[in-house]
């Protein structure tokens, strides 16, 4: 799947070096398996230069938002590839919802993201099909912290979390714009290079005006990919998709207002803060970037901790504790965090994976399908319960 395109990619990378004056000596796929069943959201490459990156190289980029490469011999970058056929990822402005992500966390004053020296947003052709976009940004060093976190005593890990705190904190006090007062994606006007508030790269529609709407909007799409599951069928029978369409439209504005949730508070949201998008120096143990800013958008604060963290679960007091000394806002300060993470269950119950993508969904027998169905639905209807559904 994957490969079918691989020789057409390395030549667009080519190209895109040469349109810049760059020439490398080596061009290294990052995170790639050919036998890979489900496409990549982005095709990413690390090169390697012949000579020293220099400002003249990005003289004639008139694009916003970028930064000038450092004033070192920096003889690396990358190259990322949007895929447009990558699962239920929304092209919009995609390109430039990553590139204002870069580059506001940038701005704060933290060099741990990468900065973004060209890009160009995908553009949709005649036939309704987009292209790829790119971005070129720095590379940066390490290796990623799912490799060595579980091997770390105690004392490292700590050491570690603290940092990993410290870099969330950049993320989430993120001065926004005047241009973006909304819930959902960013993106770059064409006019003035301003960042706006635009479409999210994992959910089409929006900007939504409050977290209400945001949460329909989310909820509906859930909604839909369970419609096309041959397995779900949109949760039909035994009444479950009736009382999850009357909530939707007239239970859930009330069950966030209960819950006493700000309905307008706003952050900056990486959207997939895990171990594997963190590199460390295996050797300091410092952390040296915070990578793939694809699915970041303007979201409540509680939506960093329904989508991001996993992978820190089993740390919870020590991040806890790390959160708590930097005065962040998280769990055990978000006023209606418990209903917010139901939310956030629902939505994951609404279209659970293995019941909705083809691939893992053609592995199993009718048997095993009805079976996984029942036990899905049962969580589903729980949760409804809990809702007040």
């Amino acid at each position: 799947m994957n490969h079918a395109d691989f020789d057409n990619r390395f030549a667009l990378v080519n190209q895109i070096l040469a349109d810049h004056n760059l020439e490398a000596e080596t061009i290294t796929p990052l995170a790639y398996d050919p036998s890979c069943p489900f496409p990549y959201n982005n095709y990413i490459y690390h090169i390697s230069l012949l000579s020293p990156l220099t400002l003249q190289s990005f003289l004639l980029s008139t694009k916003p938002c970028i930064f000038p490469p450092p004033d070192v011999r920096v003889t690396s970058l990358v190259i990322r590839l949007s895929n447009p056929a990558a699962d239920g990822l929304n092209q919009t402005n995609r390109v430039q919802n990553e590139v204002a992500a870069l580059y506001l966390a940038r701005q704060s004053g933290s060099t741990i993201f990468p900065a973004v020296y060209d890009w160009r947003a995908s553009v949709q052709r005649p036939d309704g099909e987009w292209d790829m976009g790119w971005i070129i940004q720095e590379y940066k060093p390490g290796v990623g912290l799912d490799e060595l976190f579980d091997t770390l005593s105690e004392e490292q890990k700590r050491g570690v979390v603290e940092q990993v705190a410290d870099a969330f904190a950049t993320v989430q006090r993120t001065v926004l714009p005047d241009g973006v007062g909304a819930y959902g994606g960013l993106t770059i006007t064409e006019e003035d290079g301003n960042i706006v508030s635009g479409e999210m790269t994992t959910l089409r529609g929006g900007p939504w005006g409050d977290n209400a709407s945001f949460w329909r909007a989310k909820l509906a799409s859930r909604l839909e990919e369970a419609e096309g599951s041959p397995a779900l069928e949109g949760w039909r029978e035994n009444g479950v998709r009736e009382r999850v369409d009357r909530f939707v439209a007239v239970g859930l504005e009330g069950c966030l207002r209960g819950a006493g949730v700000d309905g307008t508070a706003r952050v900056l949201t990486h959207g997939d803060l895990t171990t594997s998008n963190i590199l460390i120096d295996p050797e300091t143990l410092q952390l040296t970037g915070l990578i793939d800013f694809d699915f970041a958008s303007i979201g409540h604060p509680a939506q960093e901790f329904l989508s991001s963290f996993h992978d820190l679960a089993g740390e919870g007091e020590m991040w806890e504790e790390a959160l708590a000394k930097r005065d962040l806002l998280r769990p055990a300060t978000i006023k209606g965090m418990e209903t917010l993470e139901l939310l956030g269950r629902l939505d994951d119950l609404l279209a659970p994976f293995r019941l909705v993508h083809p691939v893992p969904l053609g592995k199993k027998t009718e048997e095993q399908v009805r079976t996984e169905r029942k036990e899905a639905e049962g969580r589903l209807v729980e949760c409804l319960n809990a809702l007040g559904a």
